[in-house]
């Protein structure tokens, strides 16, 4: 039994160490327009994985890498008091 519990404890961990960052889709990105307000950002793409303040307003991150595939996704939204004013271009290509 002991050892099935190490083997457990084992797959998960390396299944949780192998994931960094907020998890977010690409798909929910392109569903946040220019005007949105911070809370409904945040109910489409979770919390950001980062914020940081700019002289031009603060860019709001969301980052998630696989550790275990090597894949890496990256977006971000500048938002002005509270909401948001640029929103990147997607391309279709990004899923």
């Amino acid at each position: 039994m002991r050892i099935i519990n190490f083997v457990v404890t084992a797959i998960l961990a390396l299944v949780l160490a192998g994931c960094a960052g907020t998890n977010f889709s690409y798909d929910d990105a392109r569903k946040v327009k220019v005007g949105m307000t911070e809370d409904e950002v945040t109910q489409i793409m979770g919390p950001p994985y980062s914020v940081v303040s700019r002289a031009d307003g603060q860019m709001w991150i969301w980052s998630h890498a696989n550790g275990m595939s090597g894949a890496s996704r990256v977006i971000s939204f500048r938002m002005v008091d509270g909401k948001v004013v640029e929103v990147p271009v997607i391309p279709s290509s990004f899923k």
